[in-house]
């Protein structure tokens, strides 16, 4: 029997209305509330809204620690207005172009994408902000919102990013795109919780997770929703777990390369089990491999 506890999570938080030119003014993160609890969100899902709703959410990455700031620079925070607000991750693709989930940005009225943060909760002198407005939205056209097949976008700011220490493009997968890199440690970042109750990390906090086969993915979610352009991590269950969860949504996964100062992104955060995201049920992850060519055409 399949587990469709899929909590698809656009865990996607924050608080601040979003209208440029304001990208610099405060904001009130108290307001943060997932995004599956938007209005409608489960309307026409695959995974019916009684798998999820009796289950407490953690909405954080659980059990990792906090990253030297700026040691990740390529990642970004998206604060995502729709009929409230939301939190979601990215990463920095070109000067002009941001990547992230498809579900965290449909049916959004403004994005603000913050690269350069380690604290997102104050303004930072190493921050660029950018306003992105729907008609910049670049979903990929076969995401699927019910099963969350091609979780994939672009969003195309209308200023370029300054490169500099702090703020730097992910690197691609390119060279490694017939790669599965499974039994690969790889490394999960985001701004999400750190435990069951309490407020969301204001730092960037990371979480280290083994890769594993598809096929053992799909003995918990089904082939439906684990296809060959998702990738998977484990989950370990008890003391000392840890993960990516809801509110790290659109965030970065990533594995280093020896030699090379910078890792490659491999995934991108898309989906947990609502049971609970450090329980042993795996992690979803968009698979960047399968989707280099489009990558390439909408940067």
């Amino acid at each position: 029997m399949k587990f469709l506890i899929l909590v698809a999570l656009i865990s996607c938080a924050v608080a601040e209305d979003v209208i440029s030119p304001n990208e610099f003014l405060p904001f009130d993160a108290s307001t943060i509330i997932p995004v599956s609890e938007f209005p409608g969100f489960w309307e026409g899902r695959e995974f019916p809204k009684a798998f999820y709703t009796p289950n407490p959410r953690a909405p954080r990455i659980v059990g990792g620690i906090e990253v030297p700031p700026h040691s990740h620079p390529y990642q970004v925070a998206l604060h995502v207005s729709r009929t409230t607000v939301g939190l979601c991750g990215g990463s920095v693709l070109s000067a002009t172009s941001v990547l992230t989930a498809a579900h965290c940005v449909g049916g959004t009225s403004t994005i603000l994408v913050i690269a350069g943060a380690h604290n997102r909760n104050i303004v930072e002198v190493t921050q660029q902000r950018r306003t992105v407005m729907p008609a910049n939205y670049r979903v990929h056209p076969l995401f699927n919102p019910s099963n969350f097949n091609n979780n994939i976008a672009v969003l195309v700011s209308p200023q370029a990013f300054t490169f500099n220490v702090n703020v730097q493009p992910t690197r691609l997968p390119t060279a490694f795109a017939n790669e599965l890199f499974v039994t690969e440690v790889a490394t999960a970042t985001g701004w999400g919780r750190t435990a069951v109750t309490g407020p969301d990390s204001a730092v960037l906090r990371r979480s280290t997770n083994t890769v594993i086969t598809n096929a053992a993915c799909s003995s918990f979610y089904g082939p439906s929703i684990v296809v060959a352009s998702v990738l998977c991590t484990e989950t370990l269950a008890g003391p000392g777990a840890q993960g990516a969860c809801h509110n790290d949504d659109g965030g970065v996964l990533s594995v280093p390369r020896a030699g090379d100062v910078r890792p490659i992104q491999i995934g991108v955060t898309s989906y947990f089990a609502a049971a609970g995201c450090v329980v042993g049920y795996p992690i979803g992850y968009t698979r960047v491999t399968s989707f280099l060519t489009w990558l390439q055409a909408n940067m």
